[in-house]
C-alpha cells in the first residue's frame, strides 16, 4: 500500500483562498450593515424635513414665523381658536418632550400608512426622531456620524421624553461619548437619577405610578398573535400575566398551592402545572359564591359555581364530520378546536343555539342611528378597524356610514363599516376617503394620490398613480469607508 505525500504548495494555496474568500464575506457584511445604517439615518432626516412642514408654528400667528420657535401653551390654545372646527378634527400632537415640534396628528397617520405601519407606531417614531433631533442633538449627530445605531438612540429617546428641558440636555452631555456603550439597565438608572435632580416632584410621581402599576390580564386585551398563541387559543386556553402587590401574590401564590395539592390528594393524575391552572379555576368559582357588595356567602347554584357566557361560532360540518375541525371563539376572537367546544358543552349548564346568520343579506333601517343588530352583523363582517394596519377591536369601533347619511348613504350593512375613533375622525375630517371593493376589502386614498388596499389578506402595500415627487431634501449619500 503506498501513500500520497500532499503537495504543500496547493495545500497552502488552498488556505489562503479559503482565508480570502471569509475575509471577503465579513467585509460584505460590514458593508450591507453599514449601509443599513446610512439609509436608517436618512429616513430620519427626512421625517425631520417632514416635521418642519407639519408643525404647529408661527405662520399661523400674528406677526413673523420663527421655524425653530417652540409654541407656549397660549399660543397652541390662540391657534385652535383661530382653526374653529378645523383645530377640533385635527389635533396637534405633542409626541416628544418639552421643546420639540408639535405636530398634526392627521399628518403622521399619513406618514404611518406611507410607511406601512400603524398610527400609533407612526406616532412612536416621529417622537423619537423630533426628542433626538430637538433634545437630544449630541446624540443625534453621533447618529449621523454612524457612531451610535439608530435602535440604541431610540432607547434612550423613549426614557428621555418624560423629562424636562434642562434635564434632557444635561443627559444629552452625560452620555454622549457612551451611549453605545452601556446598557438599558444602566441608561434607566442615569435618567431616574437625572430626573431626581432636575425635576424631584415628577421623580416622586413617576415612583407613585410605578407602585400603582398593578393589572391582571385574562387574555382578551392581550392576545398573542404568534404561531404559539394561535395553537393556545385552538387548545381553548389563554395566557394569563400581570403585575400584583407582593403580598397579595404570595397570598394568591399559597392558595394556588394548597389547593393544587387537594387536587391531587383527591386523585387528579395531571402534572403540578396543569393542577396549579386547575386551582385557579377552581379559586375563581369558589370565590364567586362572596357577594362583595353585601357581606354575605351565598351557596353556588351549581357545582361549576356561576355560568360563564362564551359565544362560540361553528359551521354544521364541524358538528358532524369526522376528524379537526375548527370554530372561532367570539369573547377572544381566536380559533378554537371543536373537540374543546365539546368539553366545553358536556359541562355547561346552559346552551343557547341562535340561528345562523347570512351575512351576505343587507340589512338596513330608515333612520341615522345604527342599531344593536346591525351593529353586530357589521362587527361579525368586519372585526376589525378597516383602516390599514390598524387592530382595535369593531367592538370598540364606530360604525362609519361609507357614504355620508346626510349626502343619501343608507344605514345598512352594505353602507356601514367599523372605524375607530381617531381613524373615523381622520375619515370625516382629513384628507382621506375609503370604498368597498367588495366583502371585507376596502381602497383607502389620501390627498396625495397614495391608495392601500385592506382585505382579508391584511394591510397591501401603498399604490401610486405616478412616480413619488423628487427629493427636495438635499439629503447627500454616505460615504461607504469599507469599501472605500
Amino acid at each position: 500500500m503506498t501513500t500520497t505525500t500532499p503537495d504543500l504548495a496547493a495545500v497552502l494555496a488552498r488556505e489562503e483562498r479559503e482565508r480570502g474568500e471569509r475575509e471577503h464575506a465579513l467585509r460584505m457584511v460590514r458593508s450591507m450593515q453599514t449601509q443599513l445604517m446610512s439609509a436608517e439615518v436618512a429616513k430620519l432626516r427626512v421625517i425631520v424635513e417632514w416635521a418642519k412642514v407639519n408643525r404647529l408654528d408661527a405662520d399661523h400667528l400674528e406677526g413673523e414665523a420663527d421655524p425653530d420657535a417652540e409654541m407656549s401653551d397660549e399660543q397652541v390654545e390662540e391657534l385652535e381658536a383661530a382653526l374653529g372646527d378645523q383645530g377640533f378634527c385635527d389635533r396637534w400632537l405633542s409626541v416628544a418632550g418639552p421643546g420639540a415640534p408639535v405636530v398634526s396628528e392627521f399628518a403622521v397617520m399619513e406618514l404611518a400608512s406611507t410607511l406601512g405601519m400603524g398610527t400609533d407606531a407612526g406616532l412612536t417614531l416621529v417622537g423619537r426622531v423630533l426628542e433626538l433631533k430637538y433634545r437630544l442633538p449630541r446624540l443625534y449627530q453621533r447618529v449621523e456620524q454612524l457612531q451610535l445605531p439608530v435602535w440604541k438612540a431610540f432607547e434612550l429617546a423613549d426614557l428621555t421624553q418624560p423629562l424636562p428641558a434642562e434635564a434632557a440636555e444635561h443627559l444629552d452631555r452625560q452620555v454622549e461619548a457612551v451611549a453605545g456603550k452601556i446598557g438599558k439597565r444602566q441608561m434607566e438608572r442615569l435618567v431616574a437619577e437625572t430626573q431626581a435632580r432636575f425635576d424631584p416632584t415628577a421623580a416622586a410621581e413617576a415612583e407613585k405610578k410605578k407602585r400603582e402599576r398593578r393589572f391582571f390580564d385574562i387574555g382578551e386585551s392581550r392576545r398573542t398573535e404568534s404561531i404559539a398563541g394561535a395553537l393556545e387559543s385552538l387548545a381553548g386556553t389563554v395566557e394569563v400575566t400581570g403585575c400584583l402587590d407582593a403580598a397579595d401574590a404570595a397570598d394568591l401564590e399559597a392558595a394556588i398551592r394548597h389547593t393544587a395539592r387537594a387536587l391531587g390528594r383527591a386523585g387528579c393524575e395531571d402534572s403540578l402545572d396543569i393542577r396549579r391552572a386547575a386551582a385557579v379555576g377552581e379559586l375563581a368559582r369558589n370565590q364567586l359564591a362572596l357577594d362583595l357588595e353585601t357581606g354575605e356567602i351565598h351557596e353556588p347554584s351549581a357545582p361549576h359555581g356561576r355560568g360563564v357566557d362564551l359565544v362560540v361560532h361553528l359551521s354544521d360540518e364541524a358538528i358532524t364530520a369526522a376528524g379537526f375541525m375548527v370554530g372561532r371563539l367570539e369573547n377572544t376572537q381566536t380559533p378554537v378546536s371543536a373537540e374543546v367546544i365539546r368539553e366545553w358543552c358536556g359541562s355547561a349548564a346552559r346552551i343557547i343555539v341562535r340561528p345562523v346568520i347570512d351575512l351576505n343579506n343587507a340589512v338596513h333601517v330608515e333612520q341615522y342611528e345604527v342599531p344593536d343588530r346591525i351593529k353586530q352583523r357589521t362587527r361579525w363582517t368586519d372585526p376589525r378597524c378597516v383602516y390599514p394596519r390598524c387592530s382595535r377591536p369593531a367592538d370598540r369601533c364606530d360604525c362609519d356610514h361609507l357614504k355620508p347619511y346626510e349626502q343619501g348613504g343608507a344605514t345598512c350593512t352594505c353602507n356601514l363599516a367599523p372605524l375607530c375613533r381617531r381613524h373615523h375622525r381622520f375619515k370625516t375630517h382629513g384628507a382621506v376617503t375609503y370604498r368597498r371593493l367588495g366583502p371585507g376589502a376596502y381602497e383607502w386614498e389620501f390627498q396625495t394620490g397614495m391608495t392601500i388596499v385592506r382585505d382579508h389578506l391584511g394591510t397591501h402595500e401603498p399604490q401610486w398613480p405616478k412616480p413619488p415627487p423628487p427629493d427636495d431634501f438635499d439629503i447627500e449619500p454616505f460615504d461607504d469607508p469599507v469599501l472605500d
